[in-house]
Formats: structure tokens, C-alpha cells, sequence
């Protein structure tokens, strides 16, 4: 006869049991997800990394420390399909919602029927950098009707990017950026009214990267309906014709690239022609200006001293010109300036150490005059300087420099500099290129100093 305090014991034990059970069993992945997710591993071969990764990496367009890794190769068939690498599943039903097979060696041609599109629950769908062996784009994707992230990024597809795509209209995020790569026989493109519909349809986007697709048209002003639209990349996607001015006045965008557009004008009414507007200086949360490569000229206004968010300034190879400089010492968040390629002119000034933050400084082929302000050494963060083919005269002086000092590269030739070469230079302990070759200066030491073991 068992007693009561055994009978409660075992009761208490029953019930635990049974509620672990149950929660255990409500995490599990549905049969028919991990069969879809086996299937689909099935599609590809495991190779090696996209050729063009290691190009990537190394100009820094994505972050260094990536590698890539067959996620799939974990994936078996007798294990919970939620525990697998690169898989998310809800937690009461056990249907699959987030994809992540970026950098995973996946290599083969992506079926048109795949049956990734049997996980009709998917919010987040992540394929960026594998190789689909120049396949289309499969219409299937708008049978995923609850995505909200679709990264396909520099996977290796080609041909026309279907239009089906903007059914997902539940889409913020959005990345069909194609690999850059020259090789590539039939490079990612849309048709014409591509972007009008993608405006209309996918209005709570907050993110677009189509950089390298072939849009071959331009901006539609309707694109002014993405009132959610937080980043916009566009780079080098053959874009022609007037940028919209309602582009430029959204109170919320963060960053726009529209660099390598060289047909791409900004002749609007508050432009006087190929010039950027004083309202600019409106969009207080950016912290991109991509706008290099393009034909803009004219003064940039110093309206984007208010702009206190910016991190990121490109305007390299345009037609610029004024003193720039001034407006951007409030810029204080500032990690990389580059304004090479211009007709900027004016002085460095020596309140440049505002820009504490800064890491890449080129400002070389312009028209920059007087002296190199010794401060401009004295940021600690700064690993690049660039100031050839200035008119920068004067004597070269260092100053007092830090010893946490990161420069690693500096470039001051092709300019007026008179005088002796400091001996300071030599506490640049992390340089590794140097410049000063077309200056009127003289070097009174060994210039072994700078072999540092």
C-alpha cells in the first residue's frame, strides 16, 4: 500500500514529468520542416568559397573577421531540426521562421521549385554569399508571404530578378546587392518598372541594398512613398535621369549610397544644377554620404554641419569645391573622410583634433593651401592619411605624438613642403607605407629608423 505523502510524490513527479514532455515536445521541429530543410540541403554541393569573397574581405565591404563554414554539414536526419546551425524555430509551434545559411559553402544550382519555399512560416531568409552557379532568381520566393528579412546578396545569380519578389510586402528588409564580379555572364537586372512597384508595394521597408544590379533607369518619384526607408544602397546600378528631391527629405534616412552613377544628375529647383541642397542639413539621423563617382559639383553647403550623427563621409571623384573642411569639424563621430578627387581648397585647420574619432583622412588631388597643422597627427585613431597632390607649403612638423599612434599609412608627396623631415616621424611605430618623395624637404637622419623589428 503505498502511503500518502508517496502518493503525493509521485503525483508531483507525474505531473513534472509530463509538463517537460509536453514543453520539450512543443519545441521539436514539425517532420515536415526538417524533411523540407533535408531536401533543400540536398540541392547543393559543399564547396568552397565564392571567389570573389576573398576580394570582398579584403576592400573591407564586408566585415574582416567573416569565414565561411558548411552550416549544413551539421544537419542530420535524426536530431531536432530547431537545434540545427542557422535554423530558428517558434517556440510553441515548432515551425521553422529564420534561415541563415550566409557563408556556408553551399554550391549548385537553386532549384525553381526548391523546397526551402515548403517553410511557408519563414520571417528571416539569409543566403548571401554562397554560390548558385548563375541561376535565376526563382519566382517561388513570393510563396514566403511572411518574410520581412530576404538577404540574397552575392550569391552568384543572374538574370532578371522577378517581380514576384514585391509580392512580399511585408518585407523591412530587403538585400538583392549582385556579386560585382566582370566574369559573370549574365549579371542581375530588372525591368523598368521595377522600383515604381517596389515603392508601392513594399512600403514598410527600412533597408535596400541593390548595388550591382542593372537598374538602367531612373528613380521614380514615387519613391517618396518608403516614408519607413532607413538605408538606401544603390551603387553602381546604371542609374540615369534626376534624383527626386523628395529622396533627400526624409526626416529618418540614416544612409544613401549612390556612388558610381555617373549619369545620375540632382538638377532639381533647389539645386541651381548638379549641386547638393542646404536642406541636407534636415536629415539629422544619417551617418552614410556615399556619393562618390558621380557628376556633382558646386559648394556642399554647410548646412551638413548639423549632421552630428555622420560617421561616414564619400564624396571622392566628384566636382566639389570651397572649403569643406570647416563645416565638417562638428562632425565629431566622424571614422572615415574621404574627399580625393576634388577642387576643395581653403587650410586644414588645427582644430582638426575635433575629429576624434577619425581613422581613413584622404584628401589628396585637391587644392588644400598652407600648412599641415602638427595637430592633425595627435588623433590616436587615425591609421590612413592622405595629402598628396595638394598645395600645402610650410615646414613639416609632427608634433607631440601619442603612443598609441595607429598610423600605418602616409602620403604627403607632390606638394610645396619646405624644410627638414622631422626626426619625430620615426615614432609612427605601425607605419607601414610612406610617402614624401616630390617635396622640397631633406631628411637629416637614416631613414633605416623605420625598419622597427
Amino acid at each position: 500500500m503505498i502511503g500518502t505523502n508517496s502518493m503525493s510524490l509521485f503525483l508531483f513527479f507525474s505531473s513534472i514529468s509530463s509538463f517537460l514532455y509536453s514543453s520539450a515536445s512543443l519545441t521539436l521541429c514539425r517532420p515536415d520542416q526538417r524533411d523540407a530543410l533535408l531536401e533543400f540541403k540536398s540541392e547543393f554541393e559543399l564547396g568552397n568559397p565564392p571567389e570573389f569573397l576573398d576580394e570582398l574581405l579584403h576592400d573591407y565591404l564586408v566585415p574582416v573577421n567573416v569565414t565561411s563554414y558548411p552550416k549544413t554539414k551539421s544537419w542530420a536526419n535524426n536530431s531536432d531540426c530547431c537545434q540545427w546551425d542557422g535554423i530558428t524555430c517558434d517556440a510553441n509551434s515548432g515551425m521553422v521562421t529564420g534561415v541563415d545559411l550566409s557563408y556556408s559553402s553551399l554550391h549548385g544550382h537553386f532549384k525553381l521549385n526548391s523546397s526551402l519555399f515548403v517553410l511557408r512560416q519563414l520571417r528571416n531568409l539569409n543566403l548571401a554569399y554562397n554560390d548558385f552557379n548563375a541561376s535565376p532568381i526563382p519566382s517561388g520566393f513570393n510563396k514566403l508571404m511572411g518574410l520581412e528579412r530576404l538577404n540574397l546578396s552575392h550569391s552568384w545569380f543572374s538574370g532578371q530578378i522577378p517581380p514576384e519578389i514585391l509580392h512580399l510586402t511585408k518585407l523591412v528588409s530587403l538585400d538583392l546587392s549582385s556579386c560585382f564580379n566582370l566574369s559573370q555572364s549574365r549579371p542581375l537586372f530588372i525591368d523598368k518598372p521595377f522600383l515604381g512597384q517596389l515603392a508601392q508595394n513594399l512600403t514598410n521597408l527600412r533597408h535596400l541594398d541593390m548595388s550591382y544590379v542593372n537598374i538602367s533607369s531612373e528613380i521614380p518619384q514615387m519613391i517618396s512613398n518608403l516614408t519607413s526607408l532607413r538605408s538606401i544602397c544603390l551603387h553602381k546600378c546604371h542609374l540615369f535621369g534626376r534624383l527626386p528631391l523628395s529622396f533627400l527629405r526624409s526626416p529618418i534616412i540614416q544612409s544613401i549610397d549612390l556612388s558610381m552613377n555617373p549619369y545620375l544628375e540632382s538638377s532639381l529647383p533647389e539645386f541651381n544644377g548638379r549641386k547638393i541642397p542646404f536642406s541636407i542639413g534636415n536629415l539629422s539621423l544619417l551617418n552614410t554620404l556615399h556619393l562618390s563617382s558621380n557628376n556633382f559639383d558646386g559648394e556642399i553647403p554647410s548646412s551638413i554641419q548639423n549632421l552630428n550623427q555622420m560617421t561616414n563621409v564619400n564624396v571622392l571623384n566628384n566636382m566639389f569645391s570651397g572649403d569643406f573642411l570647416t563645416a565638417l569639424l562638428n562632425l565629431t563621430k566622424l571614422t572615415d573622410l574621404a574627399l580625393a578627387f576634388n577642387h576643395f581648397t581653403g587650410a586644414l585647420s588645427p582644430n582638426i583634433t575635433s575629429l576624434s574619432n577619425l581613422k581613413y583622412f584622404d584628401a589628396s588631388l585637391n587644392s588644400f593651401v598652407g600648412s599641415i597643422p602638427s595637430t592633425l597627427f595627435t588623433i590616436p585613431s587615425l591609421e590612413t592619411i592622405f595629402l598628396n597632390n595638394n598645395q600645402l607649403s610650410g615646414p613639416l612638423e609632427i608634433g607631440n605624438i601619442s603612443s598609441m599612434s595607429k598610423l600605418q599609412e602616409l602620403d604627403l608627396s607632390r606638394n610645396d613642403l619646405t624644410g627638414p623631415i622631422p626626426r619625430s616621424i620615426s615614432k609612427f611605430v605601425n607605419l607601414v607605407f610612406l610617402d614624401l618623395s616630390y617635396l622640397d624637404t631633406q631628411a637629416p637622419f637614416d631613414f633605416g629608423i623605420f625598419c622597427h623589428p
